[in-house]
């Protein structure tokens, strides 16, 4: 499984990242910092930036498509990965 990166508060972390987990579950695993509230995809707080493959969004009440597709924006709490990665994800963007 690949390594994957996350970056808050200025400071760079690896963690694993099942397919069947969200991206928030991943990070909280791993015992790293995340933004979070309501873990259902409705307040934004867990908004963040993911590169480096494909993912979708279990549910998304906070985001626009332009958001989505154009900024690279997704709700940590909702996201499964659809590919291997490496990917990156940035909570300070």
């Amino acid at each position: 499984m690949a390594l994957h990166t996350h970056k808050i508060d200025g400071e760079t972390y690896a963690f694993s990242w099942s397919p069947t987990q969200t991206l928030l579950d991943a990070l909280l695993q791993a015992d790293l910092p995340a933004r979070y509230s309501c873990m259902e995809g409705h307040c934004g707080t867990c908004q963040c930036t993911l590169t480096g493959g494909p993912s979708h969004m279990l549910n998304n009440e906070v985001l626009s498509n332009y958001e989505i597709v154009s900024e690279n924006q997704v709700l940590a709490c909702q996201t499964i990965r659809d590919a291997d990665g490496p990917y990156h994800c940035s909570f300070d963007d």
